[in-house]
């Protein structure tokens, strides 16, 4: 199936051909988004031809814990075998890493059940528009406040405890390239919650989020809309109504749905 198809590693000059594939399937990554995957993970790429046809890796966090992104084929080239292959190429690169994980649609994840693959529960993409009402801070003990660098630093070990590895890389790079979405919460010396963001090229995205309660995570989120008003938002959020519910009330709908998978 995968005939005249030659599959290599890619590199950041390939990048060009990987965002080509993210606005072919309407995602939505920039440029800086997969300098910063390459830098963190590695990614293959399928070519036939010079053309870059399919694209996808996996963003590895320590050794404990890899995550499988961008699996991308064109769609003149769909049904040719060049996702199953590339699945194939990253699984045997990540044998050593002790939890392999992936986010699929309800339509995709009977793919990766095959591959031995299990769904550990679902979540919500969630889109607020522009043109969404403006929203109020939320009030509360505890004020948010711009996460500074030495805040990072100290939400560090908090951060491994709840994600399960360390990605303190790319929560560094978070905070570098989208200062006005890094708030935390709490006193200096500690943290109740913390939210990040990055640009994307069609909608500006919030995660991750992390909060001791609810209470808390809504503070944090209505201090960026309030700070930031007149764009829009995606947010992936869990399987969990009442929070769903809150996010509909400050202006979010939901986009679609999906399944974390984890191997």
């Amino acid at each position: 199936m995968t005939q005249g198809l030659v599959f290599r590693d890619m590199t950041s000059e390939d990048v060009p051909a990987g965002l080509r594939l993210c606005r072919i399937a309407r995602w939505n990554q920039r440029a800086e988004d997969w300098q910063a995957l390459l830098a963190n993970g590695f990614f293959r790429v399928a070519l036939r031809g010079t053309a870059i046809v399919g694209s996808g890796g996996a963003v590895v966090y320590g050794g404990r814990l890899a995550w499988v992104a961008m699996i991308l084929v064109d769609p003149d080239e769909r049904r040719h075998g060049i996702a199953t292959h590339l699945m194939q190429e990253i699984l045997a690169r990540l044998k050593a890493v002790e939890v392999v994980g992936l986010e699929a649609t309800p339509q995709g994840a009977p793919v990766y059940g095959g591959l031995g693959f299990t769904d550990r529960g679902g979540f919500a993409r969630m889109e607020r528009p522009a043109d969404a009402e403006p929203v109020r801070a939320e009030r509360g003990p505890t004020v948010p406040r711009p996460l500074a660098a030495p805040d990072l630093a100290r939400l560090a070990a908090h951060d491994r405890a709840v994600f399960g590895a360390d990605r303190s890389a790319v929560l560094a790079w978070a905070r570098e390239q989208a200062p006005e979405y890094a708030w935390c919460i709490g006193a200096r010396e500690e943290s109740d919650g913390y939210l990040l963001g990055r640009h994307g090229h069609r909608t500006e995205h919030l995660g991750p989020l992390v909060a001791d309660d609810e209470e808390t995570a809504a503070r944090l989120l209505t201090a960026i809309l309030a700070a930031v008003p007149g764009r829009a938002f995606t947010m992936d959020i869990p399987d969990r109504p009442a929070w769903r519910e809150r996010l509909r009330i400050l202006g979010f709908r939901e986009q679609r749905p999906f399944r974390r998978m984890i191997l």
